[in-house]
């Protein structure tokens, strides 16, 4: 199964989930990049206005993949406007589809507005949506402090945490695809 993995990380830390998602998959990797460099007010606005950045990446043929896997932040409990850019302008090309978040968390309801934001950008539901949550990382002291989850700078080593969610979200991906593949194989044999 051909999979490409498409990111965008603000703070690194998605840049550091997809880094190792790709260790383990063997796949591809596009970084999506903000064409000019943000700042937290610029992040408010795009939310506030529900602005469409600007972005830059290295051309590629999604429809080359069977899978494509997109990571970025969650921010006020939407997905990044840079990977909103991104899946906007390609929407068409894109069939077969997980996504996978570092974000704060704390807030049970997020996956459901996760799934439909993407649902409703795409018009086509993900085959997998994984919240990993910097809270949980957090020692008891520092939950309630909204800077300690901002300014938080995740490792491989707190992946290791996080290591049962992302096989999870790996093979909820792929027996997605699998699942289509063998309903695409029955109804061109009938």
């Amino acid at each position: 199964m051909k999979t490409l993995i498409v990111y965008y990380s603000f703070t690194h830390n998605n840049e550091v989930l997809a880094q190792e998602l790709q260790k383990q998959l063997e796949c591809d990797l596009l970084k999506i990049e903000d064409l000019k460099k943000r700042k937290g007010f610029s992040i408010f606005l795009d939310l506030l206005f529900n602005r469409k950045p600007a972005i830059k990446f290295d051309p590629v043929t999604l429809t080359d993949y069977d899978r494509v896997i997109f990571i970025a932040p969650i921010w006020a409990g939407k997905i990044a406007m840079p990977l909103k850019t991104f899946l906007t302008n390609e929407r068409a090309k894109i069939t077969h589809y997980s996504f996978i978040t570092l974000c704060g968390g704390g807030n049970k309801n997020q996956h459901n507005k996760i799934t439909q934001e993407l649902t409703f950008i795409l018009h086509a539901s993900p085959d997998a949506v994984t919240e990993l949550w910097i809270h949980d990382l957090l020692k008891e002291n520092q939950k309630n402090s909204p800077g300690s989850v901002t300014n938080y700078k995740i490792t491989n080593g707190d992946l290791l945490m996080f290591q049962h969610s992302i096989h999870k979200f790996i093979s909820q991906s792929e027996t997605s695809i699998i699942h289509a593949s063998s309903e695409k194989s029955v109804s061109w044999n009938h």
